[in-house]
């Protein structure tokens, strides 16, 4: 599995988590990859892996502040109950890190999308918490690289992202968006089923003095 701390993503056209669409396929067609598939089930157990790490992050801001690499291992038999704890804790790290006027945007990019899709989510947590929701559900990005920000009110997107260069894909990123100047906080979410497990990816880079919080909230999807 990947290890918190690795770049996001890794060579190739669906990111760091692409093959597992291949697995899944053989699973399917392979008797025999699905009685190894199985045994790798049984091998594997029903914990949750969470591992987690936090480093400093360079900004001429004047503000410290803190990046959270989190990545979790989930037994595919646990994956739906643990799709909303992870939105559940993400919505407990925006209120926790919550000013009277944030907005949040969400930013990706599909092999076939001539430029990235920015989609203003709007200032109310429950709409973060459905389209995150949303996110870590659907199949077209599976294992693409989501790119979260929050800004102020009166940012507008064209100051954040344009468009038709912007891919969360490319060279440089998503660490170009997470270190957006007008970003408050900002965060990278990616996913996808490997082998036994369902694989969560969050990159979060918050204000150091909320790094603790952001942490214990991140560690507790293990319990």
């Amino acid at each position: 599995m990947i290890e918190a701390g690795e770049p996001l993503r890794q060579p190739g056209p669906r990111g760091c988590l692409g093959t597992a669409a291949g697995l899944v396929v053989l699973a399917v067609i392979s008797p025999f990859a699905l009685v190894v598939h199985r045994w790798r089930c049984w091998r594997r157990g029903n914990d949750i892996r969470v591992a987690v790490t936090t480093t400093p992050w360079p900004t001429n801001r004047g503000e410290e502040r803190r990046k959270m690499d989190a990545v979790l291992d989930v037994p595919l038999s646990r994956e739906g109950g643990v799709r909303r704890r992870v939105t559940d804790a993400v919505i407990r790290v925006a209120e926790d890190l919550r000013r009277p006027d944030d907005v949040y945007t969400m930013i990706y990019r599909l092999p076939s999308d001539e430029e990235a899709v920015t989609l203003p989510v709007g200032p109310q947590l429950q709409a973060l918490g459905e389209r995150f929701f949303l996110a870590l559900n659907q199949g077209p990005v599976a294992g693409r690289t989501v790119v979260w920000l929050t800004v102020g009110r009166g940012t507008a997107l064209a100051e954040v992202v344009n468009p038709a260069i912007c891919d969360p894909e490319g060279d440089g990123e998503p660490e170009g968006l997470l270190g957006t100047a007008v970003a408050r906080w900002a965060m990278a979410s990616e996913w996808a089923r490997v082998g036994p497990s369902l694989v969560i990816r969050l990159i979060l880079v918050v204000p150091g003095s909320a790094a603790p919080t952001v942490n214990d909230r991140l560690n507790a999807l293990g319990a």
